[in-house]
């Protein structure tokens, strides 16, 4: 609902989502692209660097890679959230990475300082994507009406429309609609 009480439409909130979507994928790819810079720095100038830096430099490199690709994915017209794997299986990688430099570089001092991760923000706007687009059941609120490609019928039926079924003059002439 806006701020008069009235629903937002529903490609309202889908170009809201996708903006959310955008930003946080653009946050993720700067983010990436600046520890990329930081523990290349580092495997450079220290030799004994150990497989935790490693670890955290191929996640840095490989969301990096991903993330050229997928800061586009929101602008697709078919785009359902489907990148909702993906952000989980990086999410979870990143944890880990903050939990290896935490054991590396904190101190004992980590739980004092815990950084915000814009992943988690991105899990739950392609889940409200992944919802509003394919979750929810045909002919409840959110279900999809078709995906928008040639030749795609509607998965839910309105007042008035034909399914399919011969009706019953149809049928008794034995024709199909």
């Amino acid at each position: 609902m806006d701020s008069a009480g009235r629903r937002r439409s529903p490609d309202t909130v889908q170009r809201l989502l996708r903006i959310w979507l955008w930003i946080n994928d653009a946050l993720i790819l700067a983010s990436s692209a600046i520890v990329t810079g930081i523990l290349a720095h580092f495997i450079r100038k220290y030799h004994e660097r150990g497989t935790h830096v490693i670890f955290e430099e191929v996640i840095a490199v490989v969301t990096l890679f991903l993330y050229l690709f997928a800061i586009f994915a929101p602008a697709l017209k078919g785009y359902r959230g489907y990148l909702l794997p993906l952000n989980l299986a990086l999410s979870y990688l990143w944890l880990t990475n903050l939990i290896f430099s935490s054991q590396d570089y904190s101190g004992h001092r980590c739980h004092y300082y815990s950084p915000a991760i814009s992943l988690l923000s991105n899990v739950v706007a392609d889940s409200l994507m992944w919802y509003r687009c394919c979750g929810s059941s045909p002919g409840t609120a959110g279900g999809r009406v078709g995906n928008g490609e040639k030749g795609s019928a509607p998965l839910t039926s309105t007042p008035g429309a034909t399914t399919g079924a011969p009706t019953a003059p149809d049928a008794a002439n034995g024709t199909r609609v």
